[in-house]
């Protein structure tokens, strides 16, 4: 299964033996490790610090299939900057294979020592060869008897998420619009009635406070409250729209008229 994703695991590598023996083909290491920053590290010392690094293998393979196809995962030897990548799952995310050299973070961490107090890194981004691709990456510290002998890396290719997410954006944009103007005024607010005589009910309620008051006992104020909101939404361009809302608010059609000419007159 997780040789399906994987653009090969140290040739097809399966047992501990099947590690060792590619470690030994690949072994020509010998006196380029004083140019690399290891000559106080004996050469047997760092043939067991390999032998240890091997021990990873197989959870190169158990995270490439636990992620999936999106998320590359490789294991590096630091003790060769040539050909570091000695392990990776899904290696056709970034082109690269066992055998690939170490990255440029990989050099810099192991010339600087920026990594001599942590044990892993998270949430940096990495590039590939081809500039394609940015990757959401994060490396783990493989350490033996104090020292970084090897690292496990994490690289997710996000780029659907991304357009997905773009997508949705515009979306959103298409449908809910933003004001381009939020500071003018405050936002318009839209009620989506089923019916002419639901506009006074809800501006009723909304003079009342949510009091339950009757609207025979509204005081005059109140009456002219509601003539006042109803005339901003309009109510009174609906055919019939006096007598409706004289009824509602219990009074005479005259007194509606003359409450409207009021409110109107006030605000003008």
């Amino acid at each position: 299964m997780f040789m399906r994703h994987a653009t090969s695991l140290v040739q097809d590598v399966k047992t501990e033996s099947d590690a060792v023996s590619f470690t030994e083909a690949n072994n020509d290491y010998d006196d380029a490790m004083a140019l690399k920053g290891t000559s106080s590290v004996s050469k047997r010392q760092i043939e067991k610090d390999r032998d240890y690094v091997q021990t990873f293998f197989s959870l190169v393979g158990f995270l490439g299939e636990t992620l999936g196809p999106r998320t590359e995962v490789v294991l590096y030897d630091t003790s060769n900057a040539d050909n570091s990548v000695i392990a990776i799952a899904n290696g056709e995310i970034s082109g690269r294979h066992p055998g690939s050299p170490a990255t440029d973070l990989m050099m810099r961490i192991m010339q600087d020592g920026a990594s001599q107090h942590a044990n892993y890194i998270v949430g940096y981004e990495s590039k590939t060869a081809t500039g394609e691709r940015t990757l959401f990456s994060s490396t783990y510290f493989i350490r033996h008897e104090g020292r970084i002998v090897g690292m496990l890396c994490i690289n997710t290719d996000r780029s659907p998420a991304l357009s997905l997410q773009r997508a949705m954006e515009q979306m959103f944009e298409a449908y809910f619009p933003q004001r381009k103007d939020p500071g003018s005024e405050s936002l318009q607010e839209e009620n989506l009635i089923t019916s002419v005589e639901d506009i006074p009910d809800e501006v009723i309620a909304q003079i009342s406070g949510g009091s339950n008051i009757q609207v025979g006992r509204f005081s005059k104020q109140q009456r002219l409250d509601v003539m006042r909101e109803l005339r901003h939404r309009g109510f009174f361009n609906f055919k019939g729209a006096i007598p409706k809302i004289a009824q509602r608010l219990s009074i005479s059609e005259s007194t509606a008229y003359r409450y409207l000419q009021m409110v109107s007159d006030n605000d003008n």
